[in-house]
């Protein structure tokens, strides 16, 4: 027989190849699998994975002493508060925001002269009020979207009745104060007052336009502002230079607008401006001009269409910052606005106000202004709601005190890291200072759990969604202030 050998078959050929070209390829893929996950996971969880822990752990903590705390609150309340007092019927205050600093201070504050507080805040965020002892109850309620408002406002008539809430007070940061106002009529049906002003008056303030125009109309100092309803228009304005000078941002306008609130800063070049939002007569914005100066943002209290409170802060130019100022020339400003400002019914609600005063001309001009309760209300001592909502009996505004806190503030993260930094005996002693002659912005001792949640599940896990969505400006909690505030 012939035992020659003969060559393989082509298939086979053709099988090792492709099965060589396999091997080299995951040969190739696996290590780059390996370094890949290794660097998500030296990132992710060695970098950050310490923060989360402990916050998760300190988490476990406090839900731990939760109980006992309560406990203690209790005792104490026994030990000092009358039978007929605590045993008495409370108005319940329903507060909006309840993953805002403002929506504690304002909780604690009402809380404090023996209201009943009741705080909801949209699904999809931090339920920060949730563990304040001043917080009796806590609800979710869907989000407004768009036209569909429904579900929204049947879910606060709903709290209202089963609550019997007597008085709503909207902080309006996670949601405009257009949602707030479309409430109103609803709750004062059912014999809730809302410290907010309606419809009408909600699309005049929170209209960047209609603010300055009406400014213009007193007489006041305006900033350069353009009223913008194509892209076309953008396009003039960087081509003529206009754009190309100084800062600039621009805010949609028009009921659509105070529904959608948004503030763009623009760019200097052309190239590097992309609009993703409508531009048309039916969605239009207005760019208004910045200035170098000092910038200052307000919490005013309207009550009867007149000031009865007023707190200003002014924005630092290096973190954002805000810091508690007595300014006269703009609490005038404010009283005279108001003053002359005619609307069909009575304001009532808190407003805020962006100013600048002009490094060239010295004038205060208003940049913006927002219907809500902004942050400068931690500056607020508990005697404020005794001023917005009808106060007891035995109360007498001569003899309880400031309605602004004299005590100054401090954030103790900000603090601490700015001693960590900057570390000698002379940094030692201010920060001993500080904390003996001032106030921890969020921390109260009869009240601690908000500040451990706060710096300590909150923050992490907004830094955490940052990181995901590709933004890596991490915010430590410093002064807990943003520094783009309208």
């Amino acid at each position: 027989s012939d035992c020659s050998s003969s060559p393989p078959p082509e298939k086979d050929q053709k099988e090792r190849v492709g099965l060589g070209w396999y091997i080299i390829f995951f040969l190739n893929f696996i290590p780059n699998l390996i370094w890949t996950l290794s660097y998500l996971i030296w990132n992710q969880l060695i970098l950050f994975g310490p923060t989360l822990w402990i916050s998760a752990w300190l988490w476990i903590f406090w839900k731990c002493f939760h109980v006992p705390l309560n406990f203690i609150k209790w005792v104490l309340t026994v030990l000092t508060v009358p039978a007929a007092e605590r045993y008495r019927k409370k108005r319940t205050v329903l507060i909006s925001g309840g993953s805002t600093i403002q929506a504690i201070h304002l909780a604690r504050n009402f809380h404090s002269v023996g209201a009943r507080v009741v705080v909801f805040e949209v699904s999809g965020y931090f339920n920060l009020a949730k563990f304040s002892t001043s917080v009796d109850k806590f609800y979710t309620v869907p989000h407004p979207v768009g036209d569909n408002v429904n579900q929204y406002v049947a879910a606060i008539k709903r709290i209202v009745d089963e609550e019997k809430a007597v008085y709503y007070v909207p902080v309006s940061a996670t949601t405009t104060a257009f949602y707030d106002s479309l409430v109103k009529p609803h709750l004062e049906l059912m014999g809730c007052t809302c410290f907010c002003p309606g419809l009408k008056e909600v699309c005049m303030l929170d209209d960047v336009f209609e603010v300055l125009r009406r400014c213009q109309t007193e007489g006041r100092a305006t900033p350069l502002h353009y009223p913008i309803s194509s892209i076309d228009e953008i396009n003039q304005l960087y081509d003529r230079g206009t754009l190309s000078t100084g800062r600039h941002f621009m805010v949609n306008v028009g009921t659509l607008g105070c529904r959608d609130r948004t503030r763009i800063v623009l760019p200097l070049l052309k190239k590097d401006f992309v609009m993703k939002r409508e531009i048309s007569t039916k969605r239009p914005w207005v760019i208004v001009k910045d200035y170098p100066g000092n910038h200052f943002i307000t919490c005013t209290t309207i009550k009867e269409s007149k000031v009865v409170a007023n707190v200003t802060c002014q924005v630092e130019t290096t973190n954002g910052g805000l810091i508690p100022v007595d300014h006269n020339e703009i609490n005038i400003w404010l009283k005279q606005f108001f003053a002359k400002i005619r609307f069909l019914r009575p304001l009532s609600g808190h407003i805020s106000f962006r100013f600048v005063v002009s490094s060239a001309s010295g004038s205060i001009v208003p940049l913006g202004c927002k219907v809500g309760v902004s942050l400068p209300y931690i500056c607020y001592t508990n005697v404020h709601p005794r001023i917005v909502w009808r106060p007891c009996r035995h109360f007498n505004p001569d003899t309880t005190g400031p309605i602004i806190s004299d005590v100054g503030l401090y954030w103790m993260h900000q603090v601490v890291l700015d001693t960590l930094r900057n570390l000698s005996v002379q940094s030692l002693t201010r920060f001993v200072g500080t904390v003996i002659d001032n106030r921890e912005a969020l921390f109260v001792y009869w009240d601690p759990l908000p500040y451990i949640a706060y710096y300590h599940i909150q923050l992490p896990i907004n830094n955490i969604i940052k990181l995901l969505r590709g933004n890596y400006g991490i915010n430590i909690g410093g002064h807990g202030f943003r520094k783009v505030v309208a």
